[in-house]
């Protein structure tokens, strides 16, 4: 991965890379940190908004990029979180990113653009805090 993409980019992989460490979400975290991301602490836990469009955030930033192998790997983390917490939440949530995942994969923008935008409807009023042991 690489985050040389701006301070947004930058930005977004520091606060996702946060989120995971809040999460417990060690692997997803440890991605990050291979790839020189300093993880942004979190103060609260976070909200299920702030981990799709955190996550959405640098997905996107890393198809600007040219990275569409990194995005995916991105969206792939997404999926899996969103796919174990459907009890949680809802099933849509990880059908939503497993089609980022798949529009990353096949370099698809338009794809990946009607998946972002079905993410931010579901995720844009989100204000629900992701209780400790949740997941």
């Amino acid at each position: 991965m690489t985050i040389e993409g701006g301070a947004d980019l930058a930005d977004a992989a520091a606060r996702l890379a946060g989120i995971a460490d809040a999460l417990g979400e060690s692997a997803w975290s440890q991605e990050l940190r291979r790839h020189g991301v300093t993880p942004a602490p979190q103060s609260t836990p976070p909200t299920w908004g702030q981990v799709a469009l955190t996550g959405l955030d640098v997905v996107e930033g890393l198809t600007a990029n040219g990275d569409w192998d990194d995005a995916r790997h991105q969206a792939a983390f997404l999926a899996d979180f969103f796919t174990r917490t459907r009890k949680q939440l809802h099933g849509v949530a990880g059908v939503a990113f497993e089609g980022l995942a798949q529009a990353a994969g096949a370099r698809d923008r338009d794809d990946l653009d009607e998946h972002a935008e079905l993410i931010r409807a579901l995720f844009g009023a989100d204000d629900l805090r992701i209780l400790d042991g949740d997941q």
